[in-house]
């Protein structure tokens, strides 16, 4: 009778343990708030410009173009290309974010919890088309993905999940859109490139391709035109470097790609001086110079037309 008497308690203790729990820790610990949408009036569609302060008060803006192209602005003389796809994520997750968790309506915390004017983690602000603005206050962090935010129209903070602060940054190198020469490959009908070791010309004739001048008409290795094609036709950089450069003439290298829209000229330098040996190069359809790896350039300065009638296990004994 004692035993169970005793069981009977742990029992009890132990669901009130799990209810108390599920008070504080679980979403349904908040029951009776409503939803509360923390951009409200913006869309990821109607923003045209992300503004991001960090905790030093440096601040970067991500700007669309009527294009529908964005640029970086961080205060230098040249605005970069930002990548299009990691931006709208990003506005996708700020602008649909929600709450039922209101941590507090006072302004004595907002400090403590990093929201406030002056001090905190990041300061988003995102402007509309029509200029409408919505400012958020991105502060401490509560968990995994769960950080206390607060509208900078009001004193209440609220916790919002499925949101960090880390990938909200405000150097330009984090926002580059690094494809740098993209060259839809299904419409290229002619490249030409000229290196040390002489020039060919690639045709299409049909969904064939042929070397031009070859005498023999042998078609090239499939293997080695389609990893020729794929590097040629899509180059990513390490780095941009303005629009301006007065160092070493860009001339080791020249790659010419030809569609059925538009010629694409690559003027590509030698090898810098220093740890990584990038090679300084300029696209005709960029206003920038960059710079990119020698793991990509190296097969464009050293190829020859020979290399597309060799096998694979041929190329690797050479």
């Amino acid at each position: 009778m004692i035993r169970k008497k005793i069981n009977l308690i742990l029992l009890i203790l132990l669901i009130c343990q799990v209810l108390l729990i599920a008070f504080l820790y679980l979403p349904s610990g908040e029951k009776g708030q409503p939803v509360v949408e923390l951009v409200p009036g913006l869309t990821a569609g109607t923003v045209a410009e992300l503004s991001i302060t960090d905790v030093t008060g440096k601040t970067l803006s991500l700007k669309k173009e009527n294009d529908g192209n964005w640029l970086i602005d961080d205060g230098s003389p040249d605005m970069f290309p930002a990548d299009a796809g990691q931006i709208q994520h990003i506005i996708t997750n700020l602008t649909s974010l929600q709450s039922q968790r209101l941590v507090t309506r006072t302004r004595s915390s907002h400090i403590r919890l990093q929201v406030d004017d002056k001090v905190f983690v990041k300061k988003i602000v995102l402007k509309a088309k029509d200029g409408k603005t919505q400012t958020l206050l991105l502060g401490s962090s509560s968990g995994p993905q769960t950080i206390h935010v607060r509208p900078q129209s009001t004193d209440n903070v609220y916790l919002a999940r499925g949101i960090s602060t880390w990938n909200l940054d405000t150097h330009k190198e984090s926002w580059w859109q690094k494809l740098y020469v993209q060259v839809d490959r299904n419409r290229l009908q002619e490249l030409t490139l000229k290196n040390s070791h002489g020039s060919f010309t690639l045709r299409k004739d049909g969904e064939k391709w042929q070397v031009s001048g070859d005498e023999s008409q042998q078609e090239p290795e499939p293997a080695a035109l389609d990893n020729f094609l794929q590097k040629v036709t899509h180059i990513v950089i390490n780095s941009y470097l303005g629009k301006q450069y007065q160092g070493k003439p860009l001339d080791t290298a020249v790659l010419t790609l030809t569609t059925d829209k538009e010629t694409v000229t690559v003027n590509i330098g030698p090898k810098e001086s220093g740890e990584d040996d990038d090679h300084i190069f300029k696209s005709s359809a960029s206003p920038f110079f960059a710079t990119a790896g020698s793991f990509q350039i190296d097969p464009l300065t050293g190829m020859k037309k020979e290399d597309f009638y060799n096998k694979g296990e041929e190329k690797e004994q050479q």
